[in-house]
């Protein structure tokens, strides 16, 4: 089998330094971002982990566990235990339908839809916060490259499962 000869953009060892890593940078911003804003969500008594739940579900309630679990990009264990925290919190409801026992829909609590008014400026703060000193077409140009990393990302992961699929 002949080898295939890969060319990088940087050598290896570039990367291993941290400053270099788009994923370490990715992971710090996160983190910063996340910290920054579960200080102000916290007031409300809103954890940095239940916003992520909180922010897909307003923008579309009544969804299945399963389609929030993705949404939110965490396996069904994680949102299971998420989902009872949130329960507790009086920030969602849980039901099944008739129809089909096996699917449970998640509801926001109107004292959760109230928070919506309250939490999004927060988050729009921190937004502003992190892009001072960056005009418009910059932000959009991060958004941007964010995106096609992600996709990249999503496409190389597919890409690999599939292959995994062929050898098994």
């Amino acid at each position: 089998m002949a080898s295939k000869t890969q060319s990088f953009r940087h050598s290896a060892e570039y990367y291993t330094h941290p400053e270099n890593s788009i994923g370490y940078l990715a992971r710090i911003v996160f983190r910063s971002f996340s910290r920054l804003l579960e200080r102000k969500t916290l007031t409300h008594d809103v954890s940095a982990g239940q916003w992520r739940f909180l922010r897909q579900l307003w923008r579309e309630d009544g969804i299945t566990q399963r389609e929030l679990s993705e949404r939110v990009g965490m396996r069904e264990p994680t949102t299971v235990v998420a989902l009872k925290g949130l329960e507790k919190a009086g920030f969602i409801t849980r039901k099944k339908t008739e129809e089909d026992r096996r699917k449970t829909y998640i509801y926001l609590t109107p004292h959760a839809r109230k928070l919506e008014l309250i939490l999004a400026p927060m988050n729009a703060e921190v937004h502003e916060v992190a892009t001072r000193g960056m005009t418009d077409k910059e932000v959009e140009t991060l958004q941007a490259l964010m995106r096609r990393v992600i996709d990249n990302l999503a496409e190389e992961t597919a890409n690999l499962a599939v292959l995994s699929d062929v050898k098994a």
